[in-house]
Parts: structure tokens; sequence; C-alpha cells
């Protein structure tokens, strides 16, 4: 199996694939294109900022709930030892996350048991108003 992409590489992919060059979306984003590129080598750790994560997908055009996006702020927070930011601030904001997160913590469910309960948490899913 094959080595697992950084974040810094999976920003880098996503600017190309969205068309833009690497000063450009540096200003887009409002970074200087130097830490812009620290950032893609792994020089610089990615940025925590929830805000800032946001923005970087939204430039990139990567939707709200796509996998792309997702993806974007789980690898941001890899090698932490805390959740992505989109995650912390969505538990710190909605009553009966935690409860929810120590119930599955307390059950042990197992990788395989926590993706049957997103399938079933996604089939209820209503639709934006």
């Amino acid at each position: 199996m094959g080595r697992k992409m950084t974040f810094g590489e999976f920003l880098r992919t996503q600017r190309l694939k969205a068309g833009f060059g690497l000063r450009t979306f540096a200003e887009a984003a409002d970074l200087q294109p130097s830490n812009l590129s620290s950032i893609e080598h792994g020089r610089v750790p990615p940025p925590q900022n929830r805000r800032t994560l946001a923005r970087l997908a939204d430039l990139l055009n990567l939707a709200d709930g796509s996998p792309e996006r997702e993806r974007l702020f789980d690898l941001a927070a890899e090698g932490k030892d805390r959740p992505p930011a989109d995650v912390a601030a969505f538990a710190a904001q909605t009553p009966g996350v935690p409860a929810l997160l120590r119930t599955i913590e307390n059950k042990r469910l197992t990788r395989d048991e926590l993706a049957r309960v997103a399938e079933y948490v996604n089939r209820m899913r209503r639709p934006k108003a």
C-alpha cells in the first residue's frame, strides 16, 4: 500500500485541479505565497483555524459535505491530538454531540460499526431548508 497523501500534497493537487497558480491562490486565500509553498511542501504545519480551512475549501470549490472538503479538514488535523477544526466547532456548539461521542467511546465501536452508524445517520439526513 502506498504512502498516504499529506495535507500539503492534497492542497496543491486541489489547487492545480481548480486552475490556480501558487501566487494567485495565495493572494485569494490571504496568505503569503512563500507561506503557501511552505505548507504545500510540509515545511509548515497545516492551518488549524476553521475559518482559514473553510476559506481554502471555498476557493477550491470544495462543496460543504463533499468528501474532498472533509478530507481537507481531516488532513489538517492529522497527527494532532484533537479533532478536525470543523468537527470540533460543530461538537462545541451542538447539544448532545459530547454525549454521543462518549457513548461511542464507551461502547468501543469498531471501525465497521462506526461506518454503519454514519450510513444510518446519512439516511436520516433531512433536506436543508
